[in-house]
């Protein structure tokens, strides 16, 4: 068995996987998937530093992933932080705190990084599962801090991307005061991540016929799962899901209007979700909106699935 940890901006996520070959290739089918909200990343974009409570949520998740990881056979443990980590000036003191307490090293990813095993870790997942995608295809990966757009070929090989400070959380905080979100709010945020998506969109070399957009990431997923009114998430279930952009207006506008107890519960919602939701909705529409993208395909295996790809 192989096993990920994916500490975010918003949520830390334990992955542990089993390698299974298929006609196709090969894609690393989930035994045990586990997501907490810690918001790790919590006031970083103000103050530019890692909050001590935050860190110290963040330590408690970590060591109970460590304990439930001493039940399993794992041969390979990959540990990596993205965007908070990544932004905040004391992340020094964070990783020395993880290693202290678990013996971890972490690999900080850069926004290429991150964008890249995001970029893998869904299109070799989709293609060894059958999945019909275009030569050219484009992963969008939205994060609690940053949004990735990575594009490439569906054989898995990058041709271009990058990554923007435009996240579910870096919003929420940047835009958001209540919840339903007023109209005036939802403007300006939506103007805000246009001006920050559009120009790394406009970077993003010409298909020659046309991509498939892939959609990575929890917002999307939770969408996915919205539409599916999953009582129970289910990574097999929601892989594969074509979210249109008319149905990410829906779910945009309608969660937009709704109260934090009405959000959270709808069925398909992650716990923990309900406040950041609207932000990643609007993230989402906008790149979709901003890119000409009818629909996208949306994928449970993203950056996890592809660090375990890399180190293979």
């Amino acid at each position: 068995m192989d096993a990920v940890i994916d500490i975010g901006t918003n949520s830390i996520r334990l992955l542990i996987a089993e390698r299974e070959p298929t006609e196709r290739g090969c894609f690393y089918r989930p035994v045990i998937s586990r997501l907490k909200i810690a918001r790790l990343g919590q006031n970083v974009n103000a103050s530019g530093l890692l909050d001590p409570e935050a860190m110290a949520r963040a330590c408690r998740v970590l060591e109970e992933y460590r304990e439930e990881l001493g039940g399993y056979p794992v041969e390979r443990l990959v540990v990596a932080a993205t965007s908070a980590v990544r932004d905040g000036a004391n992340r020094e003191e964070f990783l020395a705190k993880v290693k202290n307490l678990t013996g971890w090293d972490v690999w900080v990813l850069s926004g290429e990084e991150e964008a890249a095993a995001s970029f893998v870790g869904a299109v070799r997942t989709l293609s060894s599962l059958g999945f019909a995608l275009s030569p050219e295809v484009v992963v969008l990966d939205i994060g609690g801090g940053s949004t990735e757009l990575t594009c490439g070929t569906a054989s898995g090989r990058i041709t271009g991307g990058g990554s923007v400070q435009a996240g579910a959380v870096r919003m929420t905080e940047l835009c958001v005061t209540s919840h339903p979100v007023s109209t005036g709010e939802l403007h300006q945020m939506q103007r805000l991540i246009s001006s920050r998506v559009a120009e790394l969109i406009s970077k993003l070399p010409e298909p020659t016929s046309g991509w498939t957009l892939i959609g990575v990431g929890g917002t999307i997923t939770t969408l996915a799962a919205l539409e599916l009114k999953l009582t129970a998430y289910d990574w097999a279930k929601v892989t594969g899901v074509g979210l249109t952009k008319e149905r990410a207006a829906y779910w945009l506008d309608r969660l937009a209007r709704m109260t934090l107890a009405e959000r959270a519960a709808l069925p398909g919602m992650t716990d923990g979700r309900e406040e950041i939701i609207v932000a990643g909705a609007a993230i989402c529409h906008t790149v979709m909106e901003l890119m000409d993208a009818d629909h996208l395909v949306v994928s449970d295996a993203d950056l996890m699935q592809g660090l375990l790809y890399s180190t293979d």
